[in-house]
């Protein structure tokens, strides 16, 4: 059973960035798969920084058309992900196969704030990128 389903009410009708939203999701749930099924702390460091590396990539794709289409709340926005992105590395410092509670706090907020940041900040920018023809 996946951790995070995958709705169609999460598209932001952008095939290329629902693509990498859903890649996030999977690593999410492959992160708590693996996690319930007992994991070593390197290999938990592993997918955390392979998550890490694959959100640094998604959210510089997002901020590349930002830029490229004027989009007004650019720097919020980024500003979102910067925070994102400094949270998993503070994360990953810390985070112990041993310490449950704190694993499982750690894939429940990659999981609230994938969604809301989708559901929410995403989904904002969609009438523009739409605009602008981009698939």
């Amino acid at each position: 059973m996946d951790f995070i389903t995958w709705k169609d009410s999460f598209s932001v009708g952008i095939p290329s960035i629902d693509d990498q939203h859903k890649k996030l999701v999977g690593m999410i749930n492959n992160l708590f798969s693996e996690f319930s099924k007992g994991i070593t702390d390197e290999f938990l460091n592993e997918i955390i920084t392979e998550l890490e590396k694959y959100t640094v990539y998604h959210f510089s794709y997002e901020e590349k058309f930002m830029q490229l289409y004027n989009y007004a709340d650019y720097k919020v926005h980024k500003a979102e992900h910067n925070q994102f992105i400094e949270k998993i590395k503070n994360y990953k410092e810390t985070l112990s196969k041993d310490n449950k509670k704190e694993v499982i706090d750690f894939i429940t907020f990659l999981k609230n704030w994938l969604l809301k940041h989708i559901m929410g900040t995403d989904k904002q920018y969609m009438k523009l990128f739409q605009e602008k023809g981009m698939r």
